[in-house]
Formats: structure tokens, C-alpha cells, sequence
């Protein structure tokens, strides 16, 4: 992909959006292509920080370990979104791992150049400051849910997340696995809840994906 055409890329994401079509332009140039396999961990927490990722294709997870090791996931992430934005503001180690859960194309940009391009735009930092409040929000909502929610009602309030952030098309593209990391449980008592909410026509299970039925009935298990 050529400069000019991921300058138009980046039109469509709410932190590059308030640029000029010139420092689009510049930071095009400055940015790097990277294609990361299924699986593959982009980065560790605690790595060293000092670049952000575009998504140009794919879904990653950003995720935590508890001292106990499990792990979980505190969002996910799909084309267009940016991730690692907090190497903008500090020099600090990275908050989370990051791992690829399909075929990812993403492009990476060094701090040092996007704050060498952005530092005189007030419209751009706000739209980024934005950002952070709202990953800060759903961050907060998501330790809420793991609080205060039991079992069914997380995986219920999972699954209705992740359809409403893809637009509503009834099917999740999460195996039983990814599940059990989002909502902090074991992939076996997650499959019982999976199990029990399909013979309830809830949802239907699927290979490496979930299809919900009736989203009246997940709601119901959402009780506070």
C-alpha cells in the first residue's frame, strides 16, 4: 500500500481524522507495515513501549494474566482501531499483551514521529484524549461486569457486547475459549453456560463462532 492511499486509511480513524491531509500524508511516510499469524503475540506486558499500531485487517485481544494466570481479555480489537496509544503519553512499559487472533495486517508508527507531527494540533491530541476516556469507560464497565455479574450473565453481557460493537449481525466470531478469557472463568464452565443457553435457544454454537438466537433471552441473564 502506497503513502497516499494509507494517508486515506487513516482518514477513517477517530485519532488521525482531525489531521490535515498533509500531516496524513507525513505520517504515512513514517509508518511501517507489519503482518503478524494467527496467535502470535505482538507484544507482552510489560515490553517497552514507544510505537502505536493501526489495524489495517484482523482482530487482536488485549488481555491481562491474574496472579492465579488466568487470563483476561479486556477488549478486543478489529480494523481501524488503534492500540498501544498510551506510548504517546509515557515512556512507560506496556499495560497489556496483545496477541493476534486472526491473520493481522497493522501499521506501526514511533511515538517520537506522531507527536513530531501533531504537537501544533489541539483538534487532533482532543480526539485522543477521547480515546483513552472511552477505552478507560469500558474498561472500568468490564471489571464491573467480572464484579457483580455471575457466570451466565457475563457470558450473556459478553456475547451482546461483541454483537453490538459488530454491528448487529448475530454472530459472534469467538470460540468458547476466547469466552471463558473475557469473562474470567474455565473454558468447561463456560461451555456448560454455552450449552445450557443453545438448549434454551438462546444461541446456537458454531465452529470457532457463536450465532445469537434471541438476544431477549441473553438479556434476561443480565441481572445486577
Amino acid at each position: 500500500m502506497d503513502v497516499n492511499a494509507i494517508a486515506e486509511y487513516l482518514a477513517f480513524s477517530p485519532v488521525f481524522a482531525p489531521l490535515s491531509q498533509r500531516e496524513r500524508i507525513e505520517l504515512a511516510a513514517r509508518m511501517r507495515p507489519r503482518h503478524f499469524s494467527r496467535n502470535e503475540v505482538i507484544f507482552h506486558r510489560d515490553d517497552p513501549g514507544g510505537h502505536i499500531y493501526l489495524l489495517a485487517s484482523g482482530t487482536v485481544k488485549i488481555s491481562v494474566d491474574e496472579e492465579s494466570g488466568q487470563e483476561v481479555v479486556i477488549a478486543l480489537a478489529r480494523g481501524g482501531d488503534v492500540f498501544g496509544e498510551l506510548a504517546l503519553f509515557d515512556d512507560a512499559q506496556r499495560s497489556a499483551t496483545v496477541t493476534a487472533l486472526t491473520e493481522t495486517i497493522a501499521f506501526t508508527l514511533a511515538s517520537k514521529d506522531f507527536g513530531d507531527v501533531v504537537k501544533n494540533n489541539a483538534a487532533a491530541m482532543w480526539e485522543l484524549l477521547g480515546l483513552l476516556a472511552s477505552r478507560i469507560r469500558r474498561s472500568t464497565g468490564h471489571i464491573e461486569d467480572l464484579v457483580f455479574l455471575d457466570l451466565p450473565g457475563r457470558v450473556a453481557k459478553c456475547l451482546i457486547d461483541q454483537n453490538e460493537i459488530l454491528g448487529q449481525k448475530g454472530v459472534v466470531a469467538l470460540t468458547q475459549e476466547d469466552v471463558a478469557s473475557f469473562v474470567g472463568a474455565t473454558r468447561v464452565a463456560v461451555n456448560r453456560v454455552l450449552v445450557d443457553l443453545e438448549r434454551r435457544g438462546a444461541l446456537k454454537l458454531g465452529r470457532g463462532s457463536i450465532s445469537i438466537v434471541s438476544a431477549d433471552l441473553l438479556k434476561k441473564e443480565i441481572r445486577y
